[in-house]
């Protein structure tokens, strides 16, 4: 029970904002020059055994000129599920890219690229059309996006 609290402490200091979404799970809110340094100290502290990415969300939040990313992370060995939620501008949705760390972070990276057009720093692997059809690779559309007409 004392690392989960380490864990969650070392969280919260990186957090400008916390939440729960459903069922139950802890959301950490934190800037986007934050989330690779957050996967950092966590290897540095507890090792790369004491958790693992499990998936990366974007959202497009066009009314508010947003692009939310939600990195879902199981906390080991508790099997506890948190959220690292951070938001990007929409006109220029850019964060550093984690795979030289998270090598399974790859297929999150690219299919966020992909449909909503994050670009990840340092991921030499972007490239369009791995989730998408070529006609609308072309056509610069991001399916995602809510004013894409798809």
């Amino acid at each position: 029970m004392a690392v989960e609290m380490d864990k969650h402490s070392l969280l919260e200091s990186f957090s400008i904002g916390k939440g729960v979404v459903k069922p139950n799970r802890k959301v950490y809110i934190v800037e986007p020059g934050s989330i690779k340094k957050i996967f950092h100290a966590l290897i540095e502290k507890y090792g790369y055994e004491s958790f693992y990415l499990s998936t990366l969300i974007g959202t497009d939040l066009k009314d508010e000129g947003k692009i939310r990313l939600d990195y879902y992370v199981i906390l080991l060995p508790e099997e506890e599920t948190i959220v690292l939620r951070t938001y990007l501008p929409r006109e220029n949705p850019v964060i550093d890219s984690i795979i030289d760390i998270l090598p399974g972070a790859l297929a999150g990276e690219l299919e966020t690229h992909d449909l909503l057009g994050v670009v990840f720093n340092g991921n030499p692997f972007l490239k369009r059309g791995a989730f998408v059809p070529s006609d609308l690779v072309e056509k610069g559309v991001y399916p995602l996006r809510k004013d894409s007409g798809v």
